[in-house]
């Protein structure tokens, strides 16, 4: 980012933050522990403090997020709770043993218990903007990745972060940088070893 912004490149979206909508909220110390949109998407519900359900949980993330948020000012209150009660306790440890084994040491089964959580921050990603060949506003800087901003992610996957950036745009990028480099001439410069 120092370069491209020394250079004068070309940055949009600087200002996106991308908000993970559940994440297992406690009152210790240090960073959070994100429970993943595929437990959602496995069966999952959100609850609120009366233990209703208040969205639905395969919506976008920005929209889920955003529920949550609304529903934590609604009740003042700062999380809301996840559980998976349409999986039994051995299907939830054997396919997510890493979320299961954070919530048991918060003191929960996502099995059978409300496990509080509250939206957080995920990463800070864009701000270079880049073609989906990765090409800057600056000549021979390339843009890839969580750096880049290529525009076809959106506000739910922010700026240039997945497989496909990986699989699509990093291969890209290197095509063109090699067609770029196959037409440049090149000088023999003369060395002096005895300097």
């Amino acid at each position: 980012f120092a370069l491209a912004i020394r250079h004068g490149v070309e940055l949009e979206n600087l200002h996106y933050i991308q908000i993970h909508p559940t994440t297992l909220y406690s009152s210790k110390e240090g960073r959070r522990f994100l429970i993943s949109e595929s437990v959602r998407g496995e069966g999952a519900i959100l609850l609120n403090s009366k233990g209703e359900r208040f969205v639905d949980e395969l919506l976008p993330r920005d929209v889920v997020t955003n529920t949550i948020y609304d529903e934590m000012v609604k009740e003042g209150t700062d999380h809301v709770y996840i559980t998976m009660p349409c999986k039994s306790r051995e299907e939830i440890a054997a396919r997510f043993p890493n979320i299961f084994k954070a919530c048991l040491e918060e003191g929960y089964d996502l099995s059978v218990d409300r496990v509080p959580v509250t939206p957080a921050q995920h990463y800070l990603m864009g701000g270079i903007k880049a073609s989906v060949n990765g090409e800057t506003s600056m000549r021979q800087l390339f843009a890839v990745g969580e750096t880049a901003n290529n525009g076809v992610h959106g506000a739910n996957r922010l700026a240039s972060n997945s497989l496909l950036e990986s699989l699509v745009f990093a291969r890209r990028a290197a095509k063109k940088i090699s067609e770029e480099l196959a037409s440049y001439e090149y000088q023999e410069l003369p060395v002096d070893l005895d300097s």
